[in-house]
């Protein structure tokens, strides 16, 4: 009898291995089938008021599913947020969003106007000409090191290829 049970308990062990290896090895249906994202011309603006600035950048998705931007960090901001501009009437104004679908097969560009990171409470001075470090967590590719360049608030436009006039967060 002790034989019998001693065997019953190493048996059940090792079968539950052998599953979990079985499962660590089959495909992951909630796992997109290609994951291709490039993020380009990372772009701080210059701080007006020197307790926030706006991030904007363009992700692209060359991947055969949608992704989405998740979160964000960098040591620049003790907060970080995925804002959107909106519109009401006359008065333009940003709402915070949880994630940014990117597309498959798209390119999304966060600029003046409508989707951008807000970096809040800002852990230093960000001059034109500085850079800093961005972690991007998106839901399927994970996480991505990018560098942000600091630019002045007029250069925005030239840049960005985007009206200034119409980012809320620019000089009044």
């Amino acid at each position: 009898m002790t034989d019998r049970t001693c065997t019953h308990r190493c048996v059940r062990p090792a079968a539950a291995l052998l599953l979990a290896g079985a499962l660590a090895c089959s495909p992951d249906r909630d796992m997109p089938e290609s994951i291709d994202l490039q993020v380009s011309q990372v772009y701080v603006t210059e701080p007006v008021l020197g307790e926030r600035a706006a991030m904007y950048f363009s992700v692209t998705n060359n991947g055969s599913a949608d992704d989405a931007l998740v979160g964000v960090s960098t040591e620049a901001a003790r907060v970080t947020e995925i804002h959107r501009t909106a519109r009401e009437g006359d008065v333009m104004r940003m709402e915070r969003v949880e994630a940014l679908t990117v597309p498959a097969g798209t390119r999304i560009d966060l600029a003046p106007g409508g989707y951008h990171l807000m970096l809040l409470k800002l852990t230093g001075h960000l001059f034109p000409g500085d850079g800093f470090d961005v972690t991007l967590r998106f839901r399927h590719a994970g996480t991505m090191l990018v560098r942000a360049r600091v630019i002045a608030y007029e250069d925005v436009e030239q840049v960005l290829g985007s009206p200034s006039a119409q980012d809320p967060h620019g000089p009044r």
